[in-house]
């Protein structure tokens, strides 16, 4: 299994390794929580160093929540249901547009969410008694971001929903966005959804202005690759070991044909396999070929 899971992180998509950083920060929760529990006593209190909050002296304390937050989740109904829309909407998303343009929509849709969030709260009198100790944690801003950008590229593309059919995703879109409108006032959870409406007005203006060829998102996510690169630390050059040219090397035009044939063949076999059987029936050898043939 360990193995299965440094394959999907090295080769997986962009969805994927979104939803593995979500699914283990909340199992990684749970799992300090768990002990101190089971002998009825107070551990430390790692969800609070994560999630984020309205207070500005709790947030200039801990400046690193504005990105924690929208990873992290604590009931197992918050993350599941997000991270299957995440797994549907993102999945349409990357397909169309990239998975480095979704990270980047996925990160600036939750600090768009926080910040209306924040600002709403310390700023709107409705909300001034719970600023100082409301919080937010869940990705669903984030996820809100994708799921309004695509809407927003491929409005009127249909997606299939259980027991209702063939839906356009702007209906989608609308239908989300609105129940968020009306939940800011009529539910418990009014942060959370002045949450969700900055992740969507961020995941529309931002495919708008793709539209323009102004690209929000995957410069985002260029910049921050600079910033890493520049922070990492660079490992000297490498001995290059160069072997001398024979002619045996060369690989005549019959014998490359025949390889790659091979190859398809066995591509094609595993294909059908897949079929039949499903993925989890392939062997650790083909699963290994698959994705060495996919890259």
């Amino acid at each position: 299994m360990l193995e299965d899971l440094k394959r999907e992180w090295r080769h997986g998509s962009m969805v994927i390794r979104l939803i593995m950083v979500n699914v283990a920060v909340w199992l990684l929760l749970h799992l300090v929580d768990l002990p101190f529990w089971m002998m009825n006593r107070q551990g430390p209190d790692v969800l609070d160093w994560l999630l984020s909050t309205s207070n500005l002296g709790s947030l200039l304390r801990r400046p690193w929540t504005v990105f924690t937050y929208m990873f992290t989740h604590w009931e197992f109904g918050h993350i599941f249901f997000n991270m299957l829309m995440l797994w549907f909407m993102g999945r349409l998303f990357e397909d169309l547009l990239g998975g480095r343009r979704m990270l980047g929509n996925y990160l600036l849709g939750g600090l768009s969410g926080f910040a209306l969030y924040a600002i709403g709260f310390n700023t709107l009198p409705v909300f001034s008694a719970l600023a100082p100790v409301s919080t937010i944690l869940g990705a669903s801003a984030a996820v809100m971001a994708v799921l309004v950008g695509i809407a927003a590229y491929r409005p009127e593309m249909e997606v299939s929903l259980i027991l209702i059919g063939p839906v356009r995703l702007k209906w989608i879109a609308l239908v989300l966005v609105a129940i968020d409108l009306v939940s800011v006032r009529t539910s418990g959870n009014s942060g959370g959804h002045l949450a969700h409406i900055g992740g969507a007005l961020y995941g529309y203006l931002a495919s708008m202005q793709l539209r323009k060829g102004n690209d929000w998102s995957l410069s985002f996510v260029n910049g921050l690759s600079r910033i890493t690169s520049a922070l990492t630390p660079k490992r000297g050059p490498r001995m290059r070991v160069e072997k001398p040219y024979t002619r045996s090397a060369r690989q005549s035009d019959t014998a490359y044909n025949k390889s790659r044939n091979d190859q398809q063949a066995r591509i094609d076999a595993i294909l059908d396999k897949i079929s039949r059987s499903g993925y989890d029936s392939l062997s650790k050898d083909e699963k290994d070929f698959l994705f060495k043939a996919g890259k």
